[in-house]
C-alpha cells in the first residue's frame, strides 16, 4: 500500500514509530532518522539529477518583471555568468540544507560514461566573482534580478543562498527569489519564450552522457534553443559539433575523451549552476529486506521489497 502524506515530518515520525515500511524524505530530516532503532538509512547511492540554476540568454523586451534591472543581454557576457558561478555558496548549501547529502556536481553525474572526477568544479570564491563583475561593468552600476523557483525544500534555498551570497558580496546587487506552487511553475515552462533571467530546478536522470549534453548543454538543443546559447557561448559551433561527435561515435575510448574536453569547455563557459550532486538517500525499517535503489528516480523499487 502507497500512501500520500503531504506533511513531511508526519512521514519521519511515521517511520520512526514502524507505521511505515520505507518513506522518501527531504535531506533536512536525516538528524531525525540516523541512529534511530530499527530504521535503516541507506545513503549508498546516487540521484542522476543534479541540483541546476539556468541562465537566459533569449529574453525578450519587456519580459522581466518590473523589478528587475539587467538588460536582456546580462548573461550573454560569460564573465557575468562565471561571477554567478563563484558567487553561490556550494558549502552552505551541501553541509547545510543537504545535512552532508550531497558532493560538488559537474556536468555529467557519476556513474555515467564521460564522468571525470577530476574534471574543473566551481567552488565559492568571492575575490573572483569581484573581480569578473569588475571586468564586466557591474560592479558600481549594480543590478537587480528575479530567480522563478518552485515552492520545494531544496529548490528555495538555491535560491536564497545564491541571493545572500551576491547580496552580500555587494550591496548594490539585489535578488528576489519568486517562490511560486508547482503548477504555476511549469506554467511559467510552457511560456515561450520564457520570461524570467534565472530559474531553478534538477536535471531529467538520463543514463547516457549524450542526452545531459544534448538537452542541457547543446546551443540547439531543448534549452540552449529555448535560453539562447548561441548568444553566449565563446564558440557555439565547436560545442555543437563536440556533442554531436559524442553520439556518433561508439568507440568508448573516443566518447570519453569528447566529454573530457566538453566539460573543460563548459565550465569555462557555462550556462548553468551546479549547487550540488545530491545522494539518493532512503530511509527503511530493518524488517524491510532485499532493498534496491532505483538507478534514475529517487524512489522506492516497490518490486524487490519482502517483509519479513
Amino acid at each position: 500500500r502507497w500512501q500520500n502524506v503531504p506533511e513531511e515530518s508526519a512521514i519521519v515520525l511515521g517511520l520512526r514509530a514502524g507505521d511505515y515500511d520505507a518513506i522518501q524524505f527531504q535531506p533536512t530530516f536525516k538528524s531525525e532518522l540516523e541512529n534511530t532503532d530499527g530504521v535503516v538509512l541507506d545513503t549508498g547511492g546516487l540521484l542522476l539529477e543534479p541540483f541546476q540554476v539556468a541562465f537566459n540568454l533569449n529574453i525578450p523586451e519587456g519580459a522581466l518583471p518590473d523589478r528587475d534591472t539587467i538588460p536582456t543581454d546580462f548573461f550573454h557576457d560569460r564573465r557575468v555568468r562565471q561571477a554567478f558561478n563563484f558567487a553561490f555558496d556550494y558549502d552552505a548549501f551541501i553541509s547545510g540544507i543537504l545535512e552532508g547529502l550531497g558532493e560538488p556536481a559537474t556536468y555529467l553525474p557519476p556513474s555515467i560514461l564521460g564522468y571525470d572526477p577530476e574534471a574543473p568544479v566551481y567552488e565559492q570564491d568571492l575575490e573572483r566573482a569581484e573581480e569578473l563583475l569588475r571586468e564586466a561593468g557591474w560592479w558600481d552600476e549594480g543590478f537587480t534580478v528575479s530567480i522563478l523557483v518552485e515552492d520545494n525544500p531544496a529548490f528555495e534555498p538555491i535560491g536564497l543562498i545564491l541571493k545572500d551570497s551576491l547580496e552580500g558580496l555587494n550591496p548594490n546587487f539585489r535578488v528576489n527569489v519568486l517562490t511560486v506552487s508547482e503548477s504555476q511553475f511549469d506554467r511559467a515552462h510552457g511560456a515561450d519564450p520564457f520570461e524570467f533571467a534565472m530559474w531553478i530546478k534538477n536535471a531529467d536522470p538520463f543514463v547516457d552522457p549524450h542526452f545531459y549534453m544534448d538537452t542541457y548543454m547543446h546551443p540547439d538543443g531543448e534549452w540552449g534553443s529555448r535560453l539562447g546559447f548561441r548568444n553566449g557561448y565563446e564558440d557555439p559551433d565547436q560545442i555543437a559539433e563536440l556533442i554531436d561527435a559524442g553520439f556518433a561515435t561508439t568507440d568508448i575510448e573516443e566518447r570519453e575523451q569528447i566529454y573530457g574536453e566538453l566539460l573543460s569547455l563548459l565550465y569555462e563557459d557555462p550556462m548553468w549552476i551546479y549547487p550540488a550532486q545530491e545522494v539518493n538517500a532512503q530511509a527503511y525499517r530493518s524488517w524491510v529486506e532485499g532493498f534496491v535503489y532505483n538507478p534514475l528516480w529517487k524512489t522506492l523499487r516497490w518490486a524487490y521489497y519482502d517483509k519479513g
